[in-house]
């Protein structure tokens, strides 16, 4: 199975994120996969194709490192599309002061590695996917996106969810197969 953990959104910044998306999409419906607001999320790693025997110990890992928190406050909302060259995914950029989820995202890399995961190198950066770019954007468009101001100013996430990804023809279908509310 397919996996990845994400930090839930609140349900009225889904809102919010979902009439943006339906503003670009209402202007270019075609060549965008645009994400629904039922899959919205921050993404915090992605795992890939997972054991179904490593879930109980990824479950572990998650509620005793994000016990620590009360709620991670996300700030600074950015719409951003990358890369800049030939772009293909198009996000909202997010913010967080707490040097410790930086630690956690450092710390659960090191356990899917041990766990004989191929897990990205990459740095942690928060952000809600908007949409999957298929083909090169008019211009017009691109201007749209990152002319776009946000009524988002700053919120906070007090839920992980690890998911399964279940890949459609229409788009990806995720269930949740453990939540922790922190």
């Amino acid at each position: 199975m397919r996996t990845f953990v994400a930090l839930d959104l609140p349900e009225n910044i889904k809102e919010d994120v979902a009439a943006i998306i339906s503003n670009f999409r209402s202007s270019y419906p075609f060549d965008v996969n645009w994400v629904p607001q039922e899959n919205l999320h921050i993404t915090f790693q992605f795992i890939g194709e997972t054991k179904e025997e490593d879930i109980p110990e990824i479950a572990e890992f998650i509620e005793t490192n994000f016990s620590e928190f009360s709620a991670l406050l996300f700030i600074n909302p950015k719409l951003e599309i990358l890369p800049g060259k030939n772009p293909k995914i198009i996000w909202i950029g997010l913010e967080n002061d707490d040097s410790i989820i930086q630690k956690i995202s450092k710390k659960l890399k090191n356990e899917l590695r041990k766990m004989d995961y191929k897990i990205d190198s990459k740095p942690l950066r928060f952000h809600i996917t908007l949409g999957r770019i298929k083909k090169r954007l008019p211009e017009k468009l691109i201007q749209q996106i990152l002319t776009t101001e946000l009524n988002i100013k700053s919120f906070e996430v007090s839920r992980v969810i690890l998911y399964k990804s279940l890949l459609k023809p229409r788009g990806p279908r995720y269930i949740e197969i453990v939540n922790y509310n922190f």
